[in-house]
């Protein structure tokens, strides 16, 4: 059977088991001088970007071909430079990366340069390749990146993060996750596994992140871990997030559950929030039940930012509490803001906030 008549049966047949062993056959006989070929056929059947045989191809390109599959891409009208330099970076990560170190900030490529591409997702697909080669190497790459002053590392290793995830599950990336040294590499990579474990298991997440629970670094994945357990039972959440070691992580993963709280229970969480003592954690309690409550009730989002202690918090939410009633009933907002007592450059946040959109 001919290469053509392969990629259709890949893409239309009406049996998947056909479909998937001409598409593994496809790959098993690709060649860098067959690929392009290959490419045509998958285009002619109708492929799609988002098919996940559009991605393998182009991931297969990339490690037979390197350099000359990126290349030849830049010219093409239908690409997938992601999955290309992310196969290539799999196996000859020291030329994929010399690579896309000369290249601009934006690309531009395809017929007439009309399309765009960021360098950040084409290093995004560096990371991923060599995360599928070996996971240690592709930590020691996004490592050397923040040691050379790189601002965007963050999402660099929740790539990483998420290649693991795919690899071993939520219980083994949190192992993995565990062993990093210590700093906001180890955050982004916790606080990307803590979302989906959390949101499968979140009392099995909350035994595994309260540990860390205490450093900044885990700040975000505490929240994650709280507003997932939230969604499901709000009050054990809050009992569990109360319990912790005193910090920005407990601050924020109460201000993620009151935010998820008090749109299935407003009655419940407010009740929670009245017997709890004043305090920096109430405080961030009140802030997540407020800001999301304004977009139901703000004058009652109102009251209870107001109950907030501290002046700098209690101040910046009802900025967003405003925010929300602003665009919600702007005229009743305008005469609250009248006797609010806020700042007149805080007024002026709120006013101006629907231009900023």
């Amino acid at each position: 059977m001919g290469i053509e008549s392969l990629a259709a049966m890949s893409l239309k047949d009406p049996n998947q088991l056909k479909r998937r062993l001409a598409f593994s056959h496809l790959l098993s006989e690709m060649t860098s001088e067959n690929a392009v070929q290959i490419r045509e056929g998958l285009i002619a059947a109708g492929v799609s970007n988002r098919d996940s045989e559009w991605r393998d191809f182009n991931y297969a390109w990339g490690t037979i071909a390197g350099e000359a599959a990126f290349s030849g891409s830049l010219t093409m009208e239908k690409v997938d430079l992601y999955s290309v330099i992310s196969g290539w970076a799999s196996t000859d990560p020291t030329n994929a990366i010399a690579f896309l170190d000369q290249l601009p900030e934006k690309l531009a490529h395809g017929p007439g340069n009309k399309l765009k591409t960021d360098r950040l997702d084409l290093e995004k697909g560096i990371v991923a390749g060599l995360a599928d080669r070996n996971r240690d190497e592709a930590t020691k790459y996004v490592s050397k990146l923040l040691a050379e002053g790189r601002t965007d590392t963050s999402r660099l290793m929740e790539t990483v993060a998420n290649e693991v995830i795919r690899q071993e599950g939520s219980i083994g990336a949190s192992n993995w996750a565990a062993t990093l040294k210590d700093g906001p590499l180890k955050g982004s990579a916790m606080g990307e596994i803590a979302e989906g474990y959390a949101r499968t298991d979140p009392a099995s997440a909350a035994g595994w992140i309260e540990e860390f629970a205490a450093q900044d670094y885990a700040t975000r994945a505490v929240a994650e871990v709280g507003k997932k357990w939230a969604e499901r039972e709000p009050l054990a959440a809050v009992s569990w997030l109360e319990k912790l070691p005193e910090g920005q992580g407990q601050k924020a993963g109460l201000n993620s559950a009151f935010g998820d709280w008090e749109d299935r229970d407003p009655i419940a969480a407010g009740n929670y929030l009245l017997s709890m003592p004043n305090s920096p954690k109430r405080d961030s309690a009140i802030r997540g039940f407020a800001e999301g409550y304004a977009w139901q009730d703000p004058k009652t989002a109102i009251a209870w930012a107001k109950d907030i202690q501290d002046p700098t918090i209690r101040i910046e939410s009802l900025k967003k509490v405003g925010f929300a009633y602003y665009r919600r009933k702007p005229e009743e907002a305008k005469t609250w803001l009248a006797e609010s007592g806020l700042s007149s450059e805080a007024k002026a946040d709120i006013l101006n906030s629907q231009r900023r959109r």
